[in-house]
């Protein structure tokens, strides 16, 4: 049963570590440190499980606790699939968006339109007569 269990956990992982420690009084610490197949769910998926209990504790509850370890490690490794599938989808809407807002963009920038008049419409100069500047 041990092994089935660590089985389940395992088919989610790149590979799993079971490490066995003495703790204080005679009582055993395990800990179950999974390695996620992909580098970029190290963060989010490699919380280890860590118990600390009596040798009868453990045999008694262990296999139920990795069972529930491994049942959320699924459950977090599928939310953050979809939730990775969902901004992936974002991104590919928010591009063919941008896209199209630019062919639009592009497509009503024209040459200004030319008016018969071929003369300059600047305005005159004001017959201001200039001070000669100290900072200059």
């Amino acid at each position: 049963m041990f092994f089935q269990e660590l089985k389940s956990l395992l088919d989610g992982c790149a590979a799993l570590a079971v490490t066995l420690s003495s703790a204080r009084e005679g009582l055993i610490t395990v800990t179950v440190r999974p390695t996620p197949k992909d580098a970029k769910d190290a963060e989010a998926l490699a919380i280890p499980l860590v118990l600390t209990g009596t040798a009868e504790e453990l045999d008694a509850q262990f296999v139920g606790l990795l069972r529930s370890f491994a049942d959320e490690h699924q459950s977090l490794a599928e939310q953050l699939e979809a939730t990775r599938n969902i901004l992936e989808a974002a991104k590919k809407d928010a591009s063919k968006k941008a896209e199209g807002a630019l062919r639009k963009g592009t497509a009503k920038v024209a040459a200004p339109a030319d008016d018969d008049d071929d003369e300059t419409e600047t305005p005159a100069a004001a017959d201001v007569p200039v001070e000669d500047n100290l900072f200059a």
